[in-house]
């Protein structure tokens, strides 16, 4: 069977930012296990996602080789990028750029399946000191989107779909993780 791999961060995870620690929604609950389940006759859907995820560097085994397993049937998703700007106090958007950059040069000269760039939904400025990072998550799919395309790698905007986020404006409610599942499911094609 096709393989399905979904990369990413805490929103791939399914990260509950309600309670004091955290935790991780529901199974049934979570963006992932919803495309798992309506892919479940065509893909072999392999959820990757990990809490405070940063883009990977292409020296990273783990993710070059999980690209390297790829057939030219099975599709790997990566929605990275808002940990590279969010784990710092002051966002530098040329880093993540540049760590996208080299990724998706990776991914053109060595990935046979097909593979989907997701640039996040934005980080939402729920507070004054929010903001700079809403404006560098903005720069920064900006940026991903030009070098998608630059690259020949297709990609969706995620920001565009105007996702629910939880009290911190990172993370996504349970509604917006069924969002998230329905757009992606519409403009992936699969």
């Amino acid at each position: 069977m096709r393989k399905l791999i979904l990369f990413g961060d805490s929103n791939t995870y399914g990260y509950d930012p309600r309670g004091l620690m955290g935790g991780r929604y529901p199974e049934e609950a979570r963006w992932a296990t919803i495309v798992r389940k309506a892919l479940a006759d065509s893909y072999e859907v392999i959820e990757e996602g990990m809490n405070g995820r940063q883009l990977p560097y292409v020296e990273d085994r783990y993710f070059t080789d999980m690209l390297s397993g790829l057939t030219g049937e099975d599709a790997f998703f990566m929605m990275l990028g808002t940990n590279d700007i969010l784990l710092t106090y002051n966002p530098v958007v040329e880093q993540a750029t540049s760590k996208m950059r080299d990724v998706l040069a990776y991914v053109k000269d060595n990935c046979n399946g097909t593979f989907i760039m997701i640039a996040p939904p934005y980080i939402e400025a729920k507070s004054h000191e929010l903001q700079i990072y809403n404006d560098a998550s903005i720069e920064m799919n900006k940026c991903f989107m030009e070098l998608a395309k630059e690259f020949g790698i297709k990609a969706i905007d995620a920001s565009k779909w105007n996702i629910e986020m939880g009290y911190d404006g990172v993370h996504f409610t349970i509604e917006g993780h069924k969002q998230f599942a329905k757009m992606l499911l519409r403009e992936s094609n699969l």
